[in-house]
């Protein structure tokens, strides 16, 4: 009996021991990652979204994690959510040809058909190029640019031949202003990231108000998946803007910002 009750401890410990190692195995973000694409792979896109999701709930993020989420909610026919992530791993990677096509095709799903304000040809061309390399690298190739700066300055103050000088001279003045909008280019992408602010409707429909107030007009219905920018808040309400430059308010928990 005592031999018995050795070996049946014996199991139990060596099973606490077992299970210890997976719950630190489930904490690994690579560990998690990895489960999430198997998942994913073997068709089980409610698993793959829980364990992305605990990997954001580490801190941890990249354009890859959101856009294989939004992936997997829209697997799973939940559009806010897809394209929630997509447009965040759009604001990691902007030219990402993939999160595009993908977010298109979400968007062409949801019941509101919005038509856009047309930007003016430089706004286009702007907007086009800064979002053709994200922040981070417009941010580096400012530096190498502003290095590259110097050192022709430096040719063109140390030189004594005239030939020199003159490369020098046009030289400084070319990475300068490269410099000069990589640097341009970098702020703008971190001020979009930061300052203007945008979210998506989360519920299935709601009522847009003339003002932050539910007595208050009607104006228009917003349906799961739209798009809007947030201008304001106020107490448990905020006041949006939508593609085709309609505003109203309404309530804080029927959107996810970002």
């Amino acid at each position: 009996m005592k031999t018995y009750f050795k070996y049946l401890l014996s199991i139990i410990l060596i099973g606490f021991v077992f299970q210890a190692q997976v719950l630190r195995g489930n904490d690994n973000p690579h560990a998690l990652l990895d489960s999430a694409t198997s998942a994913y792979t073997k068709g089980f896109y409610s698993d793959a979204v829980v364990y992305y999701e605990k990997v954001l709930s580490m801190g941890l993020e990249s354009a890859e994690i959101y856009y294989n989420l939004g992936n997997a909610y829209f697997k799973l026919n939940e559009l806010a959510p897809a394209i929630y992530n997509y447009e965040k791993a759009l604001m990691l990677s902007p030219s990402d040809e993939d999160i595009l096509f993908n977010l298109k095709i979400a968007n062409s799903r949801i019941t509101d058909k919005i038509d856009v304000v047309p930007e003016l040809f430089f706004q286009r061309w702007w907007k086009s190029f800064y979002r053709l390399f994200p922040g981070d690298t417009w941010a580096l190739f400012s530096l190498i640019f502003f290095g590259l700066f110097l050192s022709a300055l430096g040719i063109f103050l140390l030189s004594r031949r005239v030939t020199y000088r003159k490369i020098g001279l046009w030289a400084a003045v070319v990475f300068l202003v490269l410099a000069s909008f990589s640097f341009a280019f970098a702020w703008k992408d971190q001020s979009r990231q930061t300052e203007k602010r945008n979210g998506i409707i989360f519920e299935p429909a709601v009522v847009v108000k003339s003002s932050p107030d539910e007595a208050s007009v009607d104006l228009f219905v917003l349906h799961e998946g739209t798009k809007v920018e947030i201008q304001d808040k106020l107490d448990k309400w905020v006041k949006i803007k939508i593609a085709n430059g309609n505003v109203g308010w309404l309530p804080a928990t029927t959107l996810k910002e970002y």
